[in-house]
């Protein structure tokens, strides 16, 4: 047994008996549920000063950002054991947020925190009620009217997650006992906050009670807080639940538009995504690379423009597809050759090379069946090509092809997935890329703060974002639009009328390719 859990355990069993405190033997009930406070009282098992600590350590995590899984809560959400969170969660990106003897109102207090609201969890994984119960000798009800209050927060903090609600553990060794009564009652009322949507309620503590309705002492040795066995109990139940909920492809937002969530440029001309006759053409080979990734030989596509030659050298422009595509998607799809075509043609963009990867850097790289889609290998794919590209592939084409060198020689832009890859590299890599572009950034893509901190960062020549008006993505673009204004970051933000699709993927490769390589790069004061 722990130390920790020891001495939660012996103060526990001071207290005449009461099973369900993390609780000294007197205290003063504060208004928990709703009061959005600080730790106020001295613990025997933790300090103020200590709670004020363990507060700064996660606020220094959530800073660099980077987390897909949440965990929120109390004593029972801290203590879990690095073994057992390691097996079940450390492939997840998740942190946790746990506070011993925290109640609801410490909860709403601490999302306050500037850099826990910045965060963009795809998921928070919430346990939080017995010591509004125990510490606070709060109702079942008013303690339901904080649970909805943190769950509202959440809601509203981050509009992108799922939360996945869990039921208040049960505690108490036999079932008759008030405190699990009062748990009973709340769980109840807890439920009703499942909207089958953002919100999934699941109640775990049919896993830890018996047959006659007792607790176990070896899954709970004070019949509240769990031991390492009932933590892998608590993790083997809700782990299948969690990957659920990670993988399943999320309901667009509601579209809201703000005044300045236009079109920066008019709409491209009839026919320019399309061959036209008399237009010399240029011509796409495909190029195989050893990945020291994957352990693989990988493929790219090159576009070649009419009149290559070996004898001159070019600029580089690295195109990346969406989540269910591959390499072919910027030629087959989009047709980003005929539009390259027209414009070198009608002398709109210059002469370049264009790399077109597979994205998903994995030894499967093909992509997955539609139930395959969302799920977190596939996703490590994506990520995993983050490094790939700058470390593998740049080199790679460098060495094979009459590239320019240099960042305001080299430019990357991407649809869906791939825009949110885009800016993760070419702002994470501006001795490498100086010239950046998203449309219809997907929501992997990383806090804006992370992308671009405050002091020290190199801005690229070019920085352009786009999304359809009509996309239910478009959220996680805004965001990063609205902090690039504050901040007084020069961009590019053109919203069109359409949704997610080709046509606006289309129509922004040929305004950004008119852009990129050319002196100042064309990013309006406007919108500085």
């Amino acid at each position: 047994m722990s130390s920790r859990l020891a001495l939660l355990l012996m103060t526990a069993l001071t207290v005449h008996g009461a099973i369900a405190a993390d609780t000294p033997a007197t205290q003063t009930a504060p208004p928990c549920a709703l009061t959005a406070a600080p730790r106020n009282v001295e613990y025997p098992w933790m300090s103020i000063e200590r709670w004020r600590g363990m507060h700064a350590e996660q606020v220094a995590r959530a800073a660099k950002g980077d987390i897909d899984v949440m965990f929120l809560g109390d004593s029972i959400t801290e203590m879990w054991s690095k073994p057992v969170w390691d097996a079940n969660f450390g492939q997840l990106k998740a942190a946790n947020f746990g506070i011993g003897g925290d109640h609801t109102g410490n909860v709403l207090w601490r999302l306050q925190d500037p850099a826990i609201a910045r965060l963009q969890p795809k998921l928070v994984v919430l346990l939080i009620g017995v010591n509004n119960l125990n510490l606070c000798g709060e109702t079942p009800e008013q303690v339901f009217g904080g649970i909805q209050a943190v769950v509202g927060r959440l809601r509203a903090q981050y509009p992108a997650a799922r939360i996945l609600l869990n039921a208040v553990l049960p505690s108490g060794a036999k079932p008759d006992e008030p405190v699990r009564q009062r748990i009973v009652a709340l769980d109840k009322m807890v439920a009703t906050l499942d909207d089958g949507q953002r919100v999934f309620f699941n109640d775990y503590g049919a896993h830890f009670i018996g047959t006659d309705g007792t607790l176990s002492a070896e899954n709970q040795p004070d019949f509240l807080h769990l031991s390492e066995k009932g933590y892998r109990i608590w993790a083997a139940a809700m782990r299948p639940d969690i990957e659920r909920l990670l993988n399943q492809p999320r309901p667009a937002q509601p579209v809201v538009l703000a005044a300045d969530d236009v079109r920066a440029f008019a709409a491209a001309p009839a026919g320019f995504d399309q061959a036209r006759a008399g237009v010399a053409q240029g011509r796409i080979e495909e190029f195989s690379y050893d990945s020291s990734i994957t352990g693989t030989r990988r493929k790219a596509n090159v576009y070649l423009p009419a009149g290559y030659t070996a004898q001159r050298r070019y600029p580089v422009l690295y195109l990346l597809h969406g989540i269910g595509g591959n390499h072919d998607e910027w030629r087959g799809y989009v047709h980003a050759q005929a539009i390259l075509d027209n414009l070198i043609a009608d002398g709109k963009a210059v002469p370049m090379i264009v790399v077109m990867p597979n994205g998903r850097a994995l030894a499967d790289d093909r992509p997955p069946p539609g139930e395959r889609t969302f799920t977190p290998a596939h996703i490590a794919g994506f990520t995993a090509f983050e490094r790939e590209l700058p470390e593998v592939l740049v080199p790679a084409i460098d060495a094979r092809y009459p590239t320019m060198a240099g960042g305001a020689q080299r430019a990357i832009a991407g649809l869906s997935m791939g825009g949110g890859q885009s800016l993760n590299i070419g702002l994470g890599h501006p001795e490498i890329f100086g010239w950046v572009g998203a449309f219809s950034a997907a929501p992997n893509l990383k806090a804006a703060a992370a992308l671009l901190p405050e002091g020290g960062h190199v801005q690229p020549r070019l920085l352009y974002l786009s999304c359809g008006n009509q996309d239910g993505l478009i959220a996680g673009s805004q965001t990063l639009h609205r902090y690039l204004k504050e901040h007084g970051i020069a961009h590019i933000w053109n919203v069109d009328e359409h949704a997610h699709d080709r046509e606006s993927w289309a129509d922004n490769l040929y305004h950004y390719a008119q852009l990129i390589f050319r002196q100042g790069g064309g990013a309006p004061a406007a919108q500085q």
